[in-house]
């Protein structure tokens, strides 16, 4: 390998994408759009939903008990809350996601010493978010349910503050939410979305080059010169790894200025994993290139193909481990996954190269069978 016909590739190759307006808005302007239109929009906080209260007791104790759920931020009131409010229809027509039914009887039974039964109707078309609805009613009932205790234990026995609480709650779960204290999901989304653009930005800008001089002709000036086939992927793809690895720089600012997410790993670790990470997605974009001749495929095949990786295999939306045993071992032939530890790993929990030095090992090997099979896929001849 010559390394000054690499490098002189490497230069022609940067004048190329100076002059490409086009390429250098793929390059810089996509992973911006993508960070803020992912990181917003898979956002998992659900707040301000619709909730209907059909009040058919219209008592103090019903109105009170009512309150627990309207007070909180979950929750706004939305419709009427007499007893004849159609609650299944709003429902229907989706101005409220959960409804509410008290009972007529609902102050008399408590008062009887009766256990009563409140209907939550949840709109179930949204499964991931009617489970954590159902969570949040779950615990302000809890709430309330305590707080009817302590009341009806006072009114018996005439304890008052501490010896009631003690009595209806002798042991208390005293919860911490550590690395994310708020639970805010653009904590976890924005930092994960580094995985999935940068495994649809480099193959995409990496194979739409190199089919390019498919297109053009001027891979024809390659196969009639001494450039050998690895030299020739090599000024393709440290130009691509350049621009990723500025890419993720950028990436990494836009996640701690503008999401305000604090990096608490090392830096000098975490780019070497990008490094590893942005060069064997490149050489699957070298992959493609391959197999494809014009520049509309390449784009459809490697987004196509990013897409399906970074969002089935990498453990994005479920933990890894949750998955079949078939598919975990299918998400091991791709980076996706180990990158996405690291990455959750170093930002949120500060983790470095002593625990995830396994994944490390898993990306550069992956990187480089990746640049194999390219190598070894291409020739510098088009084959009919």
């Amino acid at each position: 390998m010559n390394m000054q016909r690499v490098l002189t590739l490497v230069g022609k190759e940067a004048r190329e994408v100076l002059r490409d307006r086009v390429y250098l808005m793929l390059a810089f302007a996509l992973p911006v759009v993508f960070m803020v239109v992912f990181a917003y929009g898979m956002t998992w906080d659900i707040e301000s939903v619709g909730l209907q209260v059909v009040d058919e007791s219209q008592t103090p104790l019903s109105r009170e008990y009512a309150q627990h759920f309207l007070s909180t931020h979950h929750f706004r009131r939305v419709g009427g809350s007499g007893g004849g409010a159609p609650g299944d229809a709003a429902l229907v027509d989706g101005s409220a996601r959960v409804v509410l039914w008290i009972g007529p009887d609902f102050e008399s039974d408590l008062a009887a010493g009766h256990s009563v039964d409140v209907l939550a109707e949840i709109d179930g078309a949204f499964t991931m978010a009617a489970r954590t609805l159902r969570g949040y009613l779950e615990g302000i009932n809890a709430q309330a349910n305590a707080e009817l205790r302590a009341q009806a234990m006072a009114r018996r026995a005439g304890v008052r503050g501490a010896g009631v609480e003690q009595a209806i709650e002798p042991v208390r779960l005293q919860t911490r939410f550590l690395y994310n204290p708020d639970v805010s999901s653009v904590v976890m989304v924005a930092p994960s979305m580094m995985m999935l653009i940068l495994i649809l930005v480099p193959p995409l800008l990496i194979a739409v080059s190199v089919v390019r001089e498919k297109e053009t002709g001027a891979i024809y000036n390659i196969s009639s010169s001494t450039v050998t086939r690895l030299e020739f992927l090599l000024g393709k793809l440290v130009p691509a790894v350049v621009i990723s690895m500025l890419d993720g720089i950028l990436l990494w600012l836009i996640v701690w200025l503008w999401f305000d997410v604090p990096f608490r790993g090392s830096v000098p670790q975490f780019a070497l994993a990008m490094l590893l990470y942005v060069t064997g997605t490149a050489g699957l974009g070298l992959l493609v290139s391959t197999a494809v001749r014009t520049q509309q495929a390449a784009i459809i095949i490697t987004t196509l193909a990013s897409t399906i990786i970074a969002t089935q295999f990498s453990g994005l939306f479920a933990p890894l481990e949750t998955a079949k045993t078939a598919n975990q071992a299918l998400a091991r032939l791709f980076p996706v996954a180990d990158f996405l530890a690291v990455v959750r790993g170093m930002y949120l929990r500060g983790a470095g190269v002593e625990v995830f030095w396994p994944e490390l090992l898993r990306l550069a090997a992956y990187a480089v069978v990746v640049l194999w099979l390219a190598h070894a896929l291409f020739h510098k001849r088009s084959r009919a």
